[in-house]
């Protein structure tokens, strides 16, 4: 199996790498996967979050074989996330997972930090209101929505090496 992805900021790049050294796998960009990647070779495919979408995963069913798929995205780890996730997007059937990532303002544009803030006003306006109530947690997600911050971890992984293990 080869790891294929598409990363903006480099949260999914860098779990693509991880996961490629622990599981003695190529980890290859989407960009580059076509010439490097057989036709029907499996893929394990990731790629950043986008409004709820995976960002290429409908290049990367139409052209590979994909086994198993992952969003990376910013919101903690959750049931809800996985299932919304699952719903917005098209695997053909493939395990779909998901990985918190992080939030880079300085990498992204203008739109991009728009639509970010626009997404997460409501929440940044709630902690903020809640003063010196907040707990050390809110606290640490006030300060990663404002200024961004990685969640990217080794231990993350587990539940997709699990799989690949049993794949």
């Amino acid at each position: 199996m080869v790891i294929v992805y598409r990363s903006n900021t480099g949260f999914t790049r860098e779990y693509a790498e991880m996961l490629g050294r622990a599981e003695k796998m190529k980890a290859c960009p989407l960009s580059e996967a076509q010439g490097k990647v057989g036709p029907g070779e499996s893929v394990f495919y990731m790629g950043p979050l986008m409004a709820g979408h995976i960002s290429g995963i409908d290049q990367a069913v139409k052209k590979f074989a994909v086994k198993g798929v992952c969003g990376v995205g910013m919101s903690p780890a959750s049931p809800q996330v996985l299932e919304a996730l699952s719903k917005a997007n098209y695997t053909s059937g493939a395990p779909i997972f998901y990985l918190q990532g992080g939030w880079a303002p300085k990498k992204v544009g203008w739109l991009k930090r728009r639509m970010v803030g626009m997404a997460t006003k409501s929440m940044r306006a709630s902690l903020q209101d809640k003063g010196g109530r907040r707990t050390p947690e809110e606290d640490r997600q006030l300060d990663f929505l404002i200024h961004g911050g990685s969640f990217v971890a080794f231990e993350n992984l587990e539940a997709i090496r699990a799989w690949m293990k049993r794949a």
